[in-house]
Formats: C-alpha cells, sequence, structure tokens
C-alpha cells in the first residue's frame, strides 16, 4: 500500500506534468505562443502566491500541494515557470523541450524510486542531504532516456542528463525546479556548439 507521503509526492509531481502541455504548444503554436502562456500562467501563480503569503488566504486544493517547508515562501511551480521561460527564450527547440522535460520526469522518477526503494544514502558527507543512490541513478537513465528521444544526440543527452542528475543531488537550497532545466539547458546547448565546431 502507497504511504501518505508517496501519495502526496505523487500528487505534487503530477501538477508538473503540465510540461507535456509546454512541449505541445510551442511545437504546434510557436515560441512566442508558448511564452506568452507561460506568463499568463507566471503572473497567475504569483497573484495565487500573494493571496497566499501576504494575505493568509488558504485557497481550495492550492494550498495542499505545498511542502512543509514552502509554507513561507513561493512554490516550485514558480520557479518551474521560470525555467521555462529562460530555456524557452534562450536555447534552441530540442534543448529547450530535452532540459523542460528532464526537470519533470527525471524528478518524478527520482522521487517515486528514492522514496520508495532508496537505501543508499551515500550523499550524506558531500551534499549534506539525505538523497539515495537509487533515486539518482534512476532519475540520469529517465534523464538520458529524455535526451535521446527529444534530441537524437547521444553526446548531448549525456551531457544534459548527467548536468541535470548531479544539479538534482547537489542543490539543497535552491528550488531545482530552476536551476535543474537553467544547467540542463546550458549544459546541452554549449555541448552542441563545441560539437558543431569540432
Amino acid at each position: 500500500m502507497l504511504s501518505r507521503e508517496l501519495v502526496f509526492e505523487i500528487l505534487r509531481k503530477s501538477v508538473h506534468l503540465v510540461s507535456i502541455f509546454i512541449v505541445l504548444i510551442y511545437e504546434f503554436f510557436g515560441k512566442d505562443a508558448i511564452l506568452w502562456v507561460l506568463m499568463v500562467f507566471l503572473v497567475t501563480v504569483l497573484f495565487l502566491e500573494y493571496l497566499r503569503l501576504e494575505k493568509g488566504m488558504r485557497i481550495p486544493f492550492f494550498y495542499m500541494m505545498y511542502r512543509e517547508e514552502e509554507a513561507n515562501r513561493p512554490g516550485g511551480h514558480i520557479y518551474f515557470a521560470l525555467g521555462a521561460i529562460a530555456v524557452i527564450s534562450l536555447f534552441s527547440r530540442e534543448i529547450a523541450y530535452a532540459a523542460v522535460l528532464m526537470t519533470t520526469f527525471g524528478d518524478l522518477v527520482a522521487a517515486l524510486i528514492g522514496k520508495s526503494y532508496g537505501k543508499r544514502r551515500i550523499f550524506r558527507e558531500t551534499f549534506k542531504n539525505d538523497k539515495s543512490l537509487e533515486g539518482s541513478v534512476s532519475e540520469f537513465i529517465t534523464d538520458l532516456l529524455v535526451g535521446l528521444v527529444i534530441t537524437g544526440n547521444p553526446i548531448v543527452s549525456l551531457v544534459m542528463a548527467f548536468i541535470a542528475t548531479l544539479t538534482e543531488t547537489a542543490v539543497n537550497r535552491i528550488d531545482d525546479n530552476l536551476v535543474i532545466p537553467v544547467f540542463s539547458g546550458f549544459s546541452g546547448q554549449m555541448t552542441l556548439f563545441l560539437l558543431a565546431y569540432l
């Protein structure tokens, strides 16, 4: 039977599956359209966060999606929107797709596998956190598959998957919904640039 914590995590992460719609809107309607959609989304959730954090309002369903540490700070969906806007604005279409989807699916798989099967907590000394080797390995494999499907380039996929996994594993205080797409997207774009000149 699924634990309450695992059910909560699945519910939280499922919200991030809107990244599929980000890719679809970009693919069928173009960069400008998805940037406007993301900006409208960002303005909306920032207003809701204002009501929650500044006015103390408990908006139905919305307030249930926060972790305890997010009680007095903006939620991950704001950082996810900012990360998506950054990578779509600056990077090639395939790199932006891969970065956004790695943020969603890699993080989702890492959380589910880590919480369900994570035994080896080998990052306590290095990164000062309780993340598991099993979660990190499952994230890397997921990110690599996402990269291969989206970009078709094994070197770019490998670099992006490694950076996305390292970022998720190493970062504790900065929201991973922002740093994973930005770092993985930047590394993927730089790898493409270097490969073009080799």
